[in-house]
């Protein structure tokens, strides 16, 4: 996979609706402004969701920051980091949670593999890598309200003419004692795979199942942009 120009057609009001996630609404193709990324305090539900959103509400700008200086191949979605809650759970589980659009272009290679391929590579270079930065957070990650963590990916779908572009869109939801283990290399990919709750769409059209295997993947960590600098006070490294 090479990055690339970005093509930022989205169909994000009908995958959160379709995820549940009623909070997280792209309202165009621009990447969201910090102002716009965290999910504001009026649009939770429960007593639960509004102490988690305005308890670490600075850890959550300073997240977002992180990504913009650190990872500008990524672009946090309007409302894409908050306290989310999957569909079809009844209980009030809170996943802190981020969505991100992929600024990529296909060199021939992405295009060529199977979807089960491109999931995988995709949640092996940016979701594990987004999951490992939230854990991070060690205030957020160890508060008892918190159930999990939860990665939203969306990139452009091989193939598709440049004049009607389609995402296609990841979201994958798990508890924070199957991701710690799996961060320390204590649960097998594929058993953490099996415990996570895993949602593909094409466009806006669910598709499944999806078989994910997760490989090590140092893109994040390597690669540099041309003629671009982070400034030090992002703390890209460590």
């Amino acid at each position: 996979m090479r990055l690339p120009r970005a093509s930022r057609h989205r169909s994000s009001r009908a995958i959160a609706a379709l995820l549940g996630l009623s909070l997280l609404v792209s309202a165009g193709p621009c990447w969201a402004t910090a102002d716009d990324a965290i999910t504001p305090l009026n649009q939770y539900t429960t007593p639960k969701a509004r102490t988690l959103a305005s308890t670490y509400k600075d850890q959550l700008v300073k997240f977002y920051e992180q990504i913009y200086w650190c990872l500008p191949w990524l672009g946090v979605t309007k409302n894409g980091i908050g306290f989310r809650q999957p569909k079809g759970v009844e209980a009030d589980d809170r996943y802190l949670s981020v969505w991100v659009n992929i600024d990529q272009t296909d060199d021939g290679s992405f295009a060529a593999m199977t979807r089960d391929r491109r999931v995988s590579a995709m949640f092996s270079r940016y979701g594990v890598d987004l999951l490992r930065r939230m854990t991070a957070m060690t205030s957020v990650a160890t508060d008892a309200n918190l159930t999990g963590f939860a990665v939203v990916l969306s990139w452009p779908k091989p193939g598709v003419p440049m004049t009607q572009p389609v995402t296609e869109t990841l979201a994958l939801f798990v508890d924070k004692a199957s991701l710690g283990d799996f961060l320390a290399k204590r649960l097998a990919s594929t058993d953490f795979a099996n415990r996570a709750r895993i949602s593909m769409f094409d466009g806006k059209d669910p598709v499944g199942p999806i078989k994910l295997e997760i490989w090590d993947d140092t893109f994040n960590s390597t690669y540099k942009l041309k003629n671009y600098e982070a400034p030090k006070e992002a703390k890209c490294s460590g």
